[in-house]
């Protein structure tokens, strides 16, 4: 599959799957309430912040090692698993056992099928199976979740451990999934010695993601009360949005970024960097109109209650999502011996999140305060190592402000004339943004190519 459109594939199997989701935590807060979907937020980042902070680094392993078709890394896998993964879930699973915790025994039972799913769908995106694995890791379990879900509300059967159950039923489906098409996959004859360095550098990343993603719905949980919890999974939309765009662009280039900079094609590396900016752009922005220019009509949408937070909600819209539009600099820095420089700026920038989680602790969202701040840091120093690594600015500053000023001026519009509310404008400014972000998109000469070339087949 040409890899642009793998990647315009990756984003569109993606969108889908962000309204399956949307739809999966609007069901949940109208249904039974913000204060239930903040104990079942606390409960999914528990098991999600436990992978990224113990396993998720062997998977960057798969992309890093498995781009080159010749490599196997069956005898490492083998290791991890039964020396290093199955001790640790079983250790959990006995301790919650020990205490009758049925929640905390089925989550480590799910946080063990969270990584073998995730596993065997980051070797599929390695080998250069897009397809299967983005049906697998972003759509298909996820509707199977909104199906169940659909079914326990209508049945009022809905509980925390039923919902839980239900979070987990995804991953199994997920594996279901990939079990036919494993037999297709090309296996390589040359085992390698992994790198424990790489693989710890790899984790240390992971690590402070899971900080950065997690903590501050676990914190606020904690400190504020479900609700609080609650309103913070909400603005997690916002992340989710943006990992529903760069995390399939991601998983479909990194390993093309492992295969250039191994093979020293440097100007072909910053070709595909600037490609997927543009494209990223095209859905970031439109998202961004939606999200910062009608932030009580989505808020309403979950819960009136939550309208009072519309301030807060932009902020947080506004920080997350302009950081997201520097395009997938992790990735190109881990692939490319950067991984060093990247847990630097993520760590730096989760030093000042916990600086204004110290300095606002009495605020009632003080977690999405250190959030926005952290977003904004982390973002800045990703652009200073983005452009040191291929020595110019590498995003026009100018470029970005024109991507950027369709919104401004919608959400300018939309507060004056006080249509904050209303569908119809929501409508026709996202389609606008979008005409206006795509237009720009096609100025990149990869995607003028790849489109050339498929309308000439």
């Amino acid at each position: 599959m040409n890899i642009v459109f793998a990647m315009i594939l990756s984003v569109g199997i993606k969108a889908i799957s962000a309204i399956v989701e949307i739809a999966i935590q609007m069901l949940i807060t109208n249904g039974v309430g913000v204060r239930e979907f903040g104990e079942y937020t606390f409960f999914v980042s528990l098991i999600e912040g436990a992978y990224f902070i113990l396993f998720s680094g062997s998977i960057k392993l798969n992309t890093f090692y498995l781009s080159t078709p010749s490599i196997n890394l069956s005898k490492f896998k083998k290791k991890y698993r039964l020396y290093f993964v199955t001790p640790i879930i079983v250790a959990i699973v006995t301790i919650y056992a020990l205490m009758k915790n049925p929640y905390g025994i089925l989550a480590g039972i799910i946080l063990y099928i969270y990584y073998f799913a995730f596993d065997t769908s980051s070797v599929f995106f390695s080998r250069g199976k897009q397809l299967p694995a983005l049906v697998g890791e972003y759509l298909l379990g996820r509707i199977v979740l909104l199906i169940g879900m659909l079914a326990v509300m209508k049945l009022n059967m809905a509980s925390g451990m039923i919902l839980l159950m239900l979070y987990g039923l995804q991953f199994i489906t997920m594996l279901l999934w990939f079990t036919p098409y494993k037999k297709k996959l090309q296996l390589g004859r040359d085992e390698v010695d992994v790198s424990l360095k790489k693989l710890m550098e790899y984790q240390i990343s992971d690590v402070a993601n899971s900080l950065i993603s997690y903590s501050p719905t676990i914190l606020q949980y904690f400190v504020g009360g479900a609700f609080t919890a609650g309103f913070t999974g909400i603005i997690s939309i916002v992340k989710r949005f943006i990992n529903f765009i760069s995390g399939p662009t991601a998983k479909v280039f990194l390993p093309e970024f492992s295969r250039l900079y191994k093979t020293g094609q440097q100007e072909k590396l910053e070709q595909s960097y600037l490609m997927i900016v543009r494209i990223q752009m095209v859905f970031i922005g439109t998202i961004g109109c939606v999200l910062i220019g009608f932030p009580n009509l989505i808020l309403k949408m979950f819960s009136p209650d939550l309208i009072q937070y519309s301030s807060v909600f932009t902020i947080a819209a506004c920080s997350l999502l302009l950081v997201a539009g520097i395009g997938p600099v992790t990735g190109i820095l881990q692939m490319t011996g950067g991984e060093r420089i990247c847990n630097r700026n993520q760590w730096i920038s989760i030093g000042a999140m916990i600086t204004v989680w110290f300095f606002f602790r009495k605020e009632s969202l003080f977690a999405v305060y250190g959030l926005c701040i952290q977003a904004i840091i982390e973002g800045g120093m990703k652009y200073y190592s983005v452009c040191k690594r291929f020595k110019k600015n590498i995003v026009p500053v100018k470029n970005y402000v024109l991507l950027w000023l369709p919104v401004g001026v919608i959400r300018i519009v939309v507060v004056v004339i006080g249509w904050q509310y209303s569908f119809v404008v929501l409508i026709l400014s996202t389609c606008a943004v979008l005409v206006w972000n795509a237009t720009f998109a096609m100025q990149d000469p990869m995607i003028k190519k790849a489109i050339i070339e498929k309308m000439k087949k």
